[in-house]
């Protein structure tokens, strides 16, 4: 162990490596600082201030932002029945669903792939995913993975209009048609 006391080793201290020593006959700084408490005090309560001034500040510019980001809504037209050829799946464009007319009525499958929400496309025996390579049967059920589930059937119905609407948060079976 090191001898560190001046006083022993001849009034020199000696260099344990973390400072280089003295050698230029020039007086070392020590600098301590002694802040007083009231000085403290004053300055921690003049930055708490300032903390809580910009936090309100803050809350005062963000007060007239919107909270609720608006969604597209889950209820939308997406035409007259005779628009939709018997027998044939059409894509609805911005709206990622797939309506099949046949001719008892209406369905609608979601083109949403249930294994990370990619949009499917349409091939001659189904869909499939071009993210990750999910195949399905044309009644939207699993034929490759990774998809976990099939895709979902979704709700038709008509306006007043005589206009058929797609409800994108109603989910039915695959047998539920809507019937004109």
């Amino acid at each position: 162990m090191k001898n560190k006391d001046p006083q022993k080793d001849g009034g020199k201290p000696e260099n344990d490596g973390g400072k280089p020593e003295n050698d230029g006959g020039k007086p070392e700084k020590n600098v301590e600082v002694n802040v007083e408490r009231r000085d403290f005090l004053e300055k921690m309560a003049i930055g708490s201030l300032i903390g809580a001034g910009t936090m309100a500040f803050v809350g005062i510019i963000q007060l007239p932002l919107p909270k609720v980001f608006n969604e597209p809504p889950s209820k939308f037209k997406i035409g007259f029945p005779t628009d939709f050829q018997i027998n044939t799946y059409k894509i609805i464009p911005g709206k990622n669903i797939f309506v099949l007319r046949e001719r008892e009525g209406f369905r609608s499958l979601s083109a949403i792939c249930t294994h990370l929400g990619c949009i499917v496309k349409q091939v001659q025996d189904g869909f499939i995913c071009p993210c990750h390579g999910s195949r399905f049967d044309t009644t939207g059920n699993v034929i490759a993975g990774p998809a976990p589930k099939p895709l979902e059937w979704l709700k038709v119905d008509m306006a007043p209009d005589g206009q058929l609407i797609v409800d994108t948060s109603k989910k039915v079976n695959a047998q539920v048609m809507f019937t004109v």
